[in-house]
């Protein structure tokens, strides 16, 4: 595909429980989006840090697309909660 999918299970340090986000990166490497973590921002050509922005995952694991490209995030130590599904907007 056209792009790479990540879960970042916990931001900005792993010693913050429940603050990953899933970042989204295009054919360049370049970080395009990060859903539930903060935009993504690139100074002099340096990517800045990037943190959650918004409580929606807890401590993702594992992303998969379907055809439709529509995301499943897995998540561990999350409440025995199934995979949430991002619909591709």
């Amino acid at each position: 595909g056209k792009h790479l999918y990540a879960a970042v299970l916990r931001s900005p340090a792993l010693t913050n429980e429940g603050s990953g986000f899933v970042t989204i990166l295009d054919k360049n490497n370049k970080v395009v989006s990060n859903i539930g973590g903060s935009k993504p921002e690139y100074k002099n050509g340096v990517l800045q840090p990037m943190s959650q922005a918004e409580k929606i995952l807890l401590n993702p694991h594992d992303v998969c697309v379907d055809d439709d490209e529509n995301l499943y995030v897995a998540q561990w130590a999350s409440g025995k909660v199934y995979p949430y599904k991002f619909n591709r907007v």
